[in-house]
């Protein structure tokens, strides 16, 4: 319905553009809140002229999301150690993410379609394949990779719109936990400092835990998972 209401209609010769010129334009504005009439207006065309491209503004909001994070600059492999080549590639998606709430919010997979997953897997198993791993090796490191990435970056957003109340969400659990009996939780009280502290720092955890299980597996010395390049 909403991309019907935004079509217009120009008289006139369109002004010709490639699909490249409006990708590239969609990723200027932002893909979130991102509208056929905005894009158009900032191309300086019609709206019209949009749909002889692309049929509905999904469409164009899922080739835009494939091309940003199939360009999207990656870690360079500089001979640093695996886990910290793995960790950088975590940090880089997540940033992404996070900078992008409508991806993480949609059903990506569905939405943006495999091919995405597939470039960022070939990169990444290329350089795990540098560091001696075989592919399927490697692939069970890029899915943890993924999964930690992806919910770092839920986290981080969930912490930008308590910033944006002047907030911080680890006071927010305390306050509301104050409310409560204690004596309901008496090992949730014991632990509560883990689940409210900086999300930095559980995605660490969490990854170095996976990182020196499969050092261990490899043969490697565990206390070089994530040590300072």
């Amino acid at each position: 319905m909403g991309d019907i209401q935004e079509k217009e209609v120009v008289y006139g010769r369109p002004r010709l553009l490639t699909h490249d010129e409006i990708i590239e334009g969609a990723l200027e504005l932002g893909l979130e809140g991102l509208t056929m009439k905005k894009l158009a207006t900032h191309l300086n065309v019609g709206t019209a002229t949009l749909y002889q491209y692309w049929d509905s503004r999904k469409k164009l909001m899922q080739a835009a999301a494939v091309h940003a994070l199939g360009s999207m600059a990656l870690p360079e492999n500089r001979g640093q150690h695996w886990s910290n080549y793995a960790h950088e590639f975590v940090q880089c998606i997540q940033a992404y993410l996070a900078a992008s709430p409508s991806l993480v919010i949609s059903n990506h997979v569905r939405e943006y379609g495999f091919e995405v997953q597939f470039k960022l897997a070939e990169k990444f198993l290329s350089v795990m394949h540098e560091h001696g791993f075989k592919p399927k090796a490697g692939m069970q490191v890029f899915n943890i990779v993924g999964s930690v990435a992806f919910a770092g970056a839920v986290e981080e957003i969930r912490q930008n719109e308590f910033s944006e109340q002047k907030e911080m969400a680890s006071d927010v659990a305390q306050r509301q936990f104050a409310r409560l009996n204690k004596e309901d939780f008496p090992f949730f009280s014991q632990a509560m400092d883990g689940l409210t502290s900086p999300a930095s720092e559980r995605i660490e955890n969490l990854l170095r835990a996976a990182f020196r299980t499969i050092a261990r597996e490899r043969g490697e010395a565990e206390d070089a998972i994530l040590a300072p390049s």
